[in-house]
């Protein structure tokens, strides 16, 4: 008897659309780690550039991953016209507040490790100026991939949230780099200023949305989402800092090993990339009705996404480990040494995979349960919960190949 694997057309779609994706996105991972590797003096002189680099990059996932599972929701509802303009106004004031939060919690970070830290205002500042740097690039970027995949018959959840988060990585580690020189040229007072008027308008942006929501109900859409995504969001992008902190902590075995810090990047958001994808894909079922909200999985589609995760992880984290074990060659290393990145990379990729691919669906049902929009909510959690777990994990194989 012969026995043959019997693959339907959505999933085939749903390899092939995801793959292309989260491996556009292993690309701009690769470019953020060779930034990483040009910018190592700087990292050096300065350990916690590269602790932020986990919340930075978390706030960039979440804010612009949510924003995209949104469009991607609308397009298949035929409503995009009617809340484009709402979605643009909530990101505005998500972006701002976002990145506010992360300064601050940097600045709790630095006081933890002494020899580490820097002013508030500085962290503050460079955080927003990443943050709006990299927006000038990412809002246009993100909604015409929306818009064009859609049209394409492209599935947006495959395409938009891991591109996204692509699009983030490429930005963020020269954002933050520009910022930090621009902070140490630029004078207190203009600093602290900046801050004060981004936070204002801010402000003043969500006080005219609550006094138009009783003329035009879709401003209760905004509401709805800047209230929904910012607490979720300072919950992860708190996460990401304790990730960063992990590497703070650890930061001479990660500069020790060749080739390791080409692969932060990568590592931090391939994770949080695969479960986007899936939550994205889980979310639009559950809309649909094709998925019930049960705890324990029943429909054979989630599981046969759950095979799509491993697909995804065997390719992305091999191609990482690749490219760890060229960088470690490239620095001098031995074949050992390469071969050590990449089982490094490979061993805890399959563990962030397993433990992401759970949480993703359990946090969807919950989530959608409670009555909240996984869609506002789920991006932002699993990004951050993917840095946490994804750190840890890279620690944890660190310290076992170095024992051995």
């Amino acid at each position: 008897m012969r026995w043959r694997l019997r693959i339907s057309r959505e999933t085939k779609r749903d390899l092939v659309e995801g793959s292309v994706s989260l491996m556009l996105c292993n690309v701009g991972d690769y470019i953020s780690g060779f930034y990483l590797q040009y910018f190592e003096p700087i990292i050096r002189s300065v350990p916690l550039l590269l602790a932020l680099l986990p919340a930075a990059s978390d706030a960039r996932g979440d804010v612009y991953s949510s924003y995209g599972s949104r469009l991607g929701t609308l397009l298949h509802l035929g409503v995009f016209d009617r809340y484009v303009v709402v979605e643009l106004v909530a990101l505005a004031i998500l972006v701002i507040l976002v990145n506010v939060w992360v300064g601050a919690l940097l600045f709790l970070i630095g006081l933890a490790f002494r020899g580490y830290s820097l002013p508030l205002s500085d962290l503050a500042f460079v955080s927003l100026l990443s943050a709006l740097m990299s927006a000038g690039f990412m809002i246009p970027s993100t909604t015409l991939l929306a818009l064009s995949s859609f049209r394409r018959g492209w599935d947006p959840d495959n395409v938009v949230a891991p591109i996204a988060t692509l699009f983030g990585d490429v930005v963020t580690i020269p954002t933050i780099i520009v910022s930090y020189s621009i902070a140490l040229h630029a004078p207190v007072a203009l600093r602290i200023a900046t801050i004060i008027a981004l936070v204002s308008l801010a402000t003043a942006m969500l006080i005219v949305v609550a006094m138009l929501k009783k003329r035009n109900r879709s401003f209760e859409r905004c509401l709805k989402i800047v209230k929904e995504n910012l607490s979720v969001i300072a919950v992860s992008t708190t996460f990401s800092a304790l990730a960063g902190a992990v590497l703070l902590a650890n930061i001479s075995s990660v500069l020790a090993w060749k080739g390791i810090i080409a692969v932060v990047p990568a590592f931090l958001e391939d994770g949080g990339a695969i479960a986007c994808r899936f939550s994205s894909r889980l979310t639009t079922m559950l809309h649909l009705g094709r998925v019930k909200p049960s705890l324990i999985p029943r429909e054979r589609w989630v599981f046969t996404q759950m095979g799509v995760n491993y697909v995804h992880a065997l390719m992305l984290f091999t191609s990482l480990g690749g490219f760890g074990a060229s960088m470690a060659l490239i620095a001098g290393g031995s074949l050992f040494d390469a071969f050590r990145v990449l089982a490094v990379v490979e061993l805890a990729g399959f563990l962030l995979t397993a433990i992401v691919s759970l949480l993703t669906y359990f946090l969807a049902v919950t989530s959608y349960k409670l009555g909240i929009d996984p869609d506002n909510v789920l991006a932002p959690v699993l990004t951050s919960l993917a840095d946490a777990i994804g750190t840890s994990s890279l620690v944890l194989m660190l310290m076992v190949m170095g024992a051995t």
